[in-house]
């Protein structure tokens, strides 16, 4: 369902995906629009409800009627904020959209500072959280997901995470083609090679309830990153393949030498030979995957024209 507000196509779009954030949605919602008529520019907030089960849909249904900024698409089911996100960030209109978090975490008043460190040379910005309020073991976590996420997309960021960022309306247009469930939205738009600036925002306690990016949500996160950035997975099956064969052949190579057929050493030099040519086949098979996949994740021409 799509409830919608202005038809024009707005100069800011502003994405908040929530899931069973009825506290904090009419603040959020007044938070926004009183930074955004205070800023004279025409905008509207599209709020993507990713299943919720609490009172958030008729509070959408209110703030929809009650402010005409304000859009609201409903999905049929909890999938997954990532999903929510970039459901937000393809149905935006606006040549520049911004997104936030809908937990008041970021705080609303910090959306301009966004916008406008998107200069000449910048496509995207992200915001750069100066003081967490977080738990030690999601620090941690957050920390692990940082890392790997410099390592992937070859950009140095000192904060990966979070939702409050601006990208360019070129920068979406660009991304569309080639995103994927699975692949997060940020860590494409810099893999793709857009210009990024990190700025450091506000991030405030969370008043209500708790986080819902619990531990299994972290480490589907770092398999995301990992499948969707490299094939690296794959060519680890050829090295594999080539120790285990070694080992295999070596092994044979000793027991014939000492004419010892039979015995552990014999059936562990052959069981090596045969995981080595097991592991040979599977990485034949990896490298004419990572090709389609490469093929695919670069989209249909392989680069990406920035203007």
């Amino acid at each position: 369902m799509i409830e919608t507000g202005t038809t024009a196509s707005p100069d800011v779009s502003v994405v908040v995906p929530l899931h069973n954030e009825e506290a904090t949605i009419r603040e959020l919602v007044e938070r926004t629009v009183a930074t955004l008529d205070a800023r004279a520019t025409s905008y509207e907030i599209v709020i993507v409800d990713d299943g919720s089960t609490d009172g958030t849909p008729a509070l959408l249904r209110e703030m929809a009627t009650t402010h005409p900024t304000v859009r609201v698409l409903t999905l049929s089911r909890n999938f997954g904020q990532a999903s929510a996100l970039c459901c937000g960030i393809f149905e935006s209109r606006g040549q520049t959209v911004a997104t936030m978090d809908g937990d008041l975490q970021n705080p609303p008043e910090e959306i301009p500072r966004l916008l406008d460190a998107l200069g000449p040379e910048v496509d995207v910005v992200t915001g750069c959280r100066a003081m967490r309020h977080d738990t030690a073991w999601r620090w941690l976590g957050s920390r692990i997901v940082h890392q790997m996420a410099r390592t992937l997309v070859g950009i140095d960021l000192e904060d990966f995470g979070g939702q409050f960022k601006a990208y360019r309306r070129e920068v979406i247009d660009a991304a569309r083609p080639v995103w994927a469930p699975g692949k997060p939205f940020f860590a494409l738009t810099c893999w793709l090679g857009f210009r990024v600036a990190e700025i450091r925002v506000r991030h405030d306690p969370r008043r209500v309830g708790s986080s819902r990016y619990g531990l299994m949500s972290l480490v589907r996160l770092n398999v995301d990153l990992i499948t969707s950035f490299t094939t690296v997975p794959l060519a680890l099956l050829a090295v594999l393949s080539a120790l285990c064969g070694a080992a295999g052949i070596g092994g044979v190579v000793w027991c014939l030498a000492t004419r010892a057929t039979t015995g552990f050493g014999a059936a562990l030099s052959l069981l090596l030979l045969g995981l080595g040519g097991i592991f040979f086949a599977a990485a034949a098979l990896g490298v004419y995957l990572a090709r389609v996949y490469r093929t695919l994740a670069g989209g249909p021409t392989g680069y990406v024209v920035r203007r």
